[in-house]
């Protein structure tokens, strides 16, 4: 009962060149999708090393911010330590200045001949608080003649503890 199909021979050569054909045609197809894959494991490997140079990137550009700042208020310290130069050689020069001005002279100074018994210094030591005009008023003396006896301008203060003359 089975019936057998006869084919030609010309049949049996294009059947086989179809099969042939269709089995080319599969093997290059089956190329072209592993090359693809290939292709696209290439692709995400390089994917994922574009990411860690742009995280590597981002790192880098949080660091020079940081690095920016610094700058700056490096900058803001070099000014403020240039202004305290400044200041510290105006205050190194301030002796100079007073010693060559000569003092004024007060009307009501000492003799200069005094008997060795009477000419004894008096001190007094500045206590927390205390102003040169109070010292002065303590005393009843003028400004100017504590001023005088203990070589101070206009300028400069007075401490806790140092030691003022008051008399000679």
């Amino acid at each position: 009962m089975i019936d057998e199909i006869r084919l030609s021979w010309f049949s049996k050569i294009g059947f086989t060149s179809l099969i042939i054909l269709l089995i080319l045609l599969l093997r290059a197809t089956m190329g072209i999708i592993i090359g693809s894959k290939d292709r696209i494991k290439q692709l995400e490997d390089r994917t994922v090393k574009l990411e860690a140079i742009e995280y590597r990137l981002t790192q880098i550009w949080e660091q020079t911010k940081s690095f920016d700042q610094f700058k700056n208020r490096l900058d803001k310290l070099e000014v403020s330590l240039s202004k305290t130069d400044h200041l510290i050689k105006e205050q190194l020069s301030l002796p100079k200045k007073i010693t060559d001005k000569t003092p004024p002279k007060i009307a009501n100074s000492i003799p200069s001949k005094v008997p060795p018994k009477i000419a004894k210094k008096r001190y007094h030591t500045v206590k927390s608080g205390e102003t040169l005009y109070n010292i002065c008023r303590l005393y009843d003396l003028p400004i100017d003649k504590i001023r005088l006896l203990n070589k101070l301008n206009e300028a400069c203060v007075i401490y806790p503890g140092q030691k003022l003359l008051i008399s000679l």
